[in-house]
């Protein structure tokens, strides 16, 4: 790489720390003297699992070596996985046997598939 593209990258991880430090000192610096509505605070609420959602949905509906929903197939063992992870965690609430049961299907279905 050109010593002009490192001074961008620079810049861009800079920039990034910046409005990630901005972002997340803003509630403490502000303290009590900034009240959020009801409304916002149940918003915050949703933020941990929409982003969960958002970094999972792909990885189990479209795996590797796809690059749109139309290759989608039942034969993918991400989806057996994620969906046997999904009904554990319904039942059990707990996160070991979520792990457990997701992975023990994906394994079986990527044996099964293959």
């Amino acid at each position: 790489m050109s010593d002009e593209a490192d001074l961008k990258i620079a810049y861009l991880i800079i920039g990034m720390m910046a409005v990630t430090i901005a972002s997340r000192a803003f509630f403490i610096l502000l303290g009590n003297r900034i009240k959020i509505s009801e409304w916002g605070l149940e918003t915050i609420r949703y933020a941990p699992l929409a982003a969960l959602i958002a970094i999972l949905a792909p990885e189990i509906f479209l795996p590797v070596g796809t690059s749109s929903i139309s290759e989608f197939n039942l034969r993918f063992p991400n989806i057996w996985g994620g969906i046997a992870a999904m009904i554990a965690f319904y039942f059990s609430r707990r996160m070991l046997p979520t792990l457990v049961v997701g992975m023990s299907v994906y394994t079986a279905a990527r044996f099964w598939f293959s």
